[in-house]
């Protein structure tokens, strides 16, 4: 049995889960999120606490499913109430970003600006035109967004420019000039 899956999760003040036809809807102060409970896994909601249990049949094969559904519900939990955070920063001469209703404009070097649409239930700051910062009650969706955000211009090895994570570290590496020792 997963040790993961074992773990009780607690339920915090504020939060309510609800339960109808193999899905939990958690609702805090961030919003509501939704989660699936896959068939053979049952779960328990015993007042605060949330317990995930494994049909005893199907231990072998759905025993990393166990822990995983914990982790989920877990991970919801914290959205709804604490929420999760993304930092990029864009490295670049001439590199900025803006934002505007529901809109992510960047400017990375292209012959034209690159929007793209927020998803709903993500806030993005733009400071000092170089600086994002994305936050959202959703992990899966808001790493997918700032991946995505990334991926317009992935840092350069050779010159470091680009979007990258706040506190990434990019190794440069030394051109052709250098390597022929001229």
């Amino acid at each position: 049995m997963s040790r993961i899956g074992k773990r009780l999760t607690t339920i915090p003040a504020g939060v309510t889960v609800t339960e109808a036809d193999r899905m939990l809807t958690v609702t805090g102060p961030r919003g509501s999120l939704t989660l699936g409970v896959p068939e053979h896994i049952d779960y328990t909601v015993e007042g605060d606490q949330v317990r995930f249990v494994l049909d005893p049949a199907f231990q072998e094969t759905l025993n990393v499913m166990h822990g995983t559904t914990s982790a989920r519900f877990s991970g919801i939990v914290k959205g709804v109430t604490e929420g999760f955070v993304k930092r990029l920063e864009i490295v670049g001469v001439g590199y900025k970003a803006a934002v505007d209703a529901s809109n992510l404009t960047l400017f990375v070097g292209y012959s034209h600006s690159v929007p793209m649409k927020i998803p709903e239930g993500i806030k993005v700051e733009v400071t000092d035109n170089v600086k994002i910062t994305m936050t959202g009650a959703d992990a899966v969706g808001l790493g997918q967004f700032a991946q995505n955000v990334r991926k317009v211009r992935v840092p350069d090895h050779y010159k470091g420019k680009g979007i990258r994570y706040a506190g990434e570290k990019v190794r440069i590496k030394a051109g052709k000039k250098a390597l022929s020792g001229a």
